[in-house]
């Protein structure tokens, strides 16, 4: 029973795409190389990063929050894969200062991507690039820093019809899981399916690929053909004589090209007639390999707590913050550790080490974390019942903070589940339970921000938020616990 889900991938996508060969080059995109503690990655140890503040200096913003959840009390719910799960609302409250506005359910995620037989659903943040894809970070639980990171490529996801099938991707996780009887059941399903079509697979592969190489030999004459019949009219009658020749010459060729491929191409099409055959035989198995196929999972890694995983959309890469506590730092041996990884292939960039001292004993640990477009990087922490933020940057060129000369006086929810940041009107968000707290970021910085500047969303979910992203719409990603689900407004946050 200890069958990871990645081994029906191998050739699955080449069972439910029309194209083979374009899912061939895909096959092992399952599985993506994230770093481990093994791993050689360049170092950047850059020392104390924090230009020292004395915390009475920072202004109060005199804001009264509205009061989200306070508690820690969560109302917790469970998915029916028997019922049909159109999904959750939540609407604003009166106490809201925008525009009304709801979270309503995109996807529920299901109860563990499989990597490991620890996970349990247990999300903690969500990323989003500009190019269509969308990051998780699923932890094993509390204590452990260990999880996997998953990557959704979207675009796919919409092109399978499921951008508002709240139940998609919780089916088709749950129905390969190979750590429950039914997952073993599918899985071996699986497993004699593919051994009735591997022959065929790769038969129609091995005939795809020459179909390209006759295909790429049809251009190479077309286009000799088009010189040879613009010099043919530009030329004497002497050299038109050897040009004619080529032309019949490149018109033989052409003919005895066109007649392979439709020679191969009747072989293809009774190939992949015979994979279709065999998909029919299943269809609900092969549908939720062609949703799992939109995914790719990482090994389990170092994640620290888990709760930061962000994108700088300066240098299109992502930032894994390893928060290994939920404190500050120890003493001011120890270091804030952040991972830079290429998002396409999820390889280690670099990692930067770095210390935070405020005052004489602090070393401030990050447990937030977010970019700007311009790259510029910000976090933000407690500061009794308010909340203070640092702004600065975190790149190859320069690792650098510094504490905003202003603090929010109140905040409207108990913990810090982090910051995100909009890019459509520029400004930054505290996220916690059920509550929404935006500040423009040119004001913050600049120390001119008043109470009518700070905008509240507050909510009645009873639900735990662990993390928001804006998309390039302004659209605000929510996700919350539990069950573990990615909500999407319905408006732009403002």
């Amino acid at each position: 029973m200890n069958k990871p889900l990645r081994t029906i991938f191998t050739f699955a996508l080449a069972f439910t795409a029309a194209g083979v060969l374009a899912a061939s080059t895909n096959a092992q995109a399952d599985i993506i190389d994230v770093p481990g503690a093994v791993k050689s990655i360049p170092q950047v140890n850059a020392g104390n990063v924090l230009t020292n503040y004395d915390s009475s200096d920072l202004k109060n913003i005199d804001n009264t929050s509205p009061i989200g959840n306070m508690d820690r009390k969560y109302n917790q719910g469970t998915i029916d894969p028997t019922q049909d799960n159109a999904g959750d609302t939540f609407a604003t409250t009166d106490a809201t200062t925008t525009t009304a506005n709801s979270f309503k359910t995109q996807w529920f995620l299901p109860d563990g991507f499989n990597v490991t037989d620890y996970q349990h659903g247990n999300f903690q943040s969500v990323a989003l690039d500009d190019s269509g894809n969308v990051y998780f970070v699923e932890s094993n639980g509390s204590d452990t820093n260990l999880g996997v990171i998953i990557k959704f490529d979207t675009n796919k996801l919409k092109q399978l019809g499921l951008e508002n099938d709240p139940m998609a991707l919780w089916n088709a996780f749950n129905y390969f899981n190979p750590y429950t009887e039914d997952g073993v059941t599918h899985n071996n399903q699986y497993d004699d399916l593919y051994e009735s079509m591997k022959d065929t697979f790769k038969t129609v592969k091995s005939l795809t690929s020459k179909e390209a190489t006759v295909k790429a030999a049809m251009n190479d004459l077309e286009n000799a053909k088009r010189t040879t019949q613009a010099k043919y009219r530009k030329t004497s009658s002497t050299t038109k004589k050897h040009l004619a020749a080529s032309l019949k010459a490149n018109a033989k060729k052409m003919a005895a090209d066109r007649t392979k491929l439709t020679a191969l191409q009747k072989q293809i099409a009774h190939g992949q007639s015979q994979i279709a055959k065999i998909k029919a035989k299943n269809p609900e198995l092969f549908k939720n390999i062609e949703i799992a196929e939109t995914a790719q999972l990482s090994p389990q890694v170092d994640i620290g707590h888990g709760q930061t995983l962000t994108f700088n959309p300066q240098n299109k890469h992502l930032y894994l913050v390893e928060d290994n506590t939920l404190t500050d730092l120890r003493n001011r041996d120890e270091n804030n550790t952040v991972l830079e990884m290429d998002p396409n292939t999820m390889e280690p960039i670099r990692q930067y080490n770095f210390k935070m001292f405020q005052g004489t004993k602090g070393n401030l640990q990050l447990h937030t974390l977010v970019f700007d477009k311009n790259g510029n990087a910000y976090w933000g922490r407690k500061n009794g019942m308010g909340y203070m933020f640092f702004y600065g940057r975190l790149d190859e060129n320069s690792v650098k903070f510094a504490a905003a000369p202003e603090k929010l006086k109140t905040r409207g929810g108990s913990p810090n589940q982090g910051v995100a940041f909009n890019n459509v009107n520029n400004r930054i968000y505290v996220v916690s339970d059920d509550v929404l707290t935006s500040i423009p970021v040119d004001k913050l910085t600049a120390g001119t921000a008043t109470p009518d500047d700070v905008n509240y969303s507050v909510f009645q979910s009873k639900r735990e938020w662990e993390c928001l992203a804006f998309d390039s719409q302004g659209y605000g990603h929510l996700l919350a616990l539990w069950p573990a689900e990615l909500m999407k407004s319905t408006a732009p946050l403002n």
